[in-house]
């Protein structure tokens, strides 16, 4: 694939000194650019390891003025959302399923399926699902009965969504993704542990992509719900009757516990553990690997486990590298006083 520099700027709104002429015929970092590469450079910093790289072309912003020493650059307004579209465009065109039903694919009766639907090989569709316009199921695919998929979304190789759940459009589910199972729920008895049915259902809204191999479970009563326009790692857990905000980030091997309710524009860096029937408010942002065991506030940052002001914990764990020499002092002081209780004086303790 090959493009060149003023095409490029043509097709991110940006204006270019340098060769408009240069070809370019991929896309990489700073550190791996080769002789025909675009590279991005948000800021003056990675503009100079730019131009220390063999790339070809820089992408960066209007306020960044450097020698270019030779190479084609090209400036916009939004760096980063111009790299997407450049992305993009070497990407090019995904492999999808022919329209239509695929070898070995299992439609039954009752299913509505609407216009340029994909259904690869070895896919089942139950009785009674209603699958979008223009949506895309690839091979291996489960949709259960009474399932509804919006318009435009797809559901890569092994997904599943377990009957009567609800999938909104444009929706992305990576490999082995699972909406619906059952929740996690069990009542201790004299016969063992007898487990609570899970009647409700997953109601995913528009826009949200989830990532390989997560998890979603289907509520007690009602529905687990996920707002549009959140995005979900791979191996990632929400479990039973939880309600997550719209434009959410939950990074990956994320787990929730049931009935949490997240706001909108919520983020979950990796590894958080969020305890059940916390409330976590618009906008917080918790921090990689802490536990939530109490309700955040709105707009709040945490970290630690469990989870605090993220300065107060930054402020602790500065004050635990300490800790050797602290108790190396403690001890001293200890064999101090017992050495001037030991002696008799009546004023050590004063001293001390």
């Amino acid at each position: 694939m090959e493009i060149s520099v003023g095409e490029i700027a043509r097709l991110v709104g940006g204006s270019v000194a340098g060769d408009c002429d240069a070809a370019i015929t991929c896309v990489a970092s700073v550190d791996e650019a080769a002789v025909g590469d675009i590279v991005l450079a948000e800021d003056a910093k990675f503009f100079t390891r730019a131009i220390d790289s063999a790339a070809t072309c820089i992408l960066t912003g209007l306020d960044v003025d450097s020698d270019a020493r030779g190479k084609s650059v090209i400036g916009v307004e939004h760096p980063a959302e111009a790299f997407i579209k450049v992305l993009e465009f070497f990407k090019g065109e995904e492999s999808r399923p022919a329209l239509g039903i695929g070898c070995g694919a299992v439609v039954e009766d009752g299913v509505v399926l609407g216009r340029d639907v994909a259904i690869g090989a070895n896919c089942f569709v139950g009785r009674g699902a209603n699958i979008g316009d223009g949506c895309i199921l690839y091979p291996n695919v489960f949709v259960g009965a009474g399932v509804t998929i919006g318009a435009s979304s797809k559901l890569y190789p092994g997904a599943v969504v377990y009957e009567r759940c609800k999938v909104g459009r444009r929706v992305v589910l990576h490999a082995g993704v699972v909406i619906g199972a059952d929740g996690f729920g069990y009542k201790p008895s004299s016969h063992g542990l007898l487990k609570y049915p899970h009647v409700g259902i997953v109601e995913i809204g528009e826009d949200v992509e989830i990532g390989a191999n997560s998890a979603i479970d289907r509520a007690k009563t009602g529905a687990t719900v996920i707002g549009s326009g959140t995005k979900i790692d791979n191996l990632v857990h929400i479990a039973h009757n939880c309600k997550i905000g719209s434009h959410c980030v939950i990074v990956a091997l994320s787990g929730i516990a049931g009935s949490v309710h997240v706001g909108n524009g919520v983020m979950l860096a990796a590894q958080v553990g969020v305890k059940d029937h916390v409330r976590i408010e618009d906008g917080a942002v918790v921090a990689a690997r802490a536990g939530v065991i109490g309700d955040i506030e709105k707009g709040a940052t945490v970290s630690g486990f469990p989870a605090r002001e993220h300065r107060s914990e930054m402020r602790v764990q500065a004050a635990s590298r300490h800790l050797p020499e602290i108790l190396t002092r403690l001890r001293e002081l200890e064999n101090e006083v017992a050495r001037l209780r030991g002696s008799g004086d009546c004023d050590a303790d004063e001293r001390v």
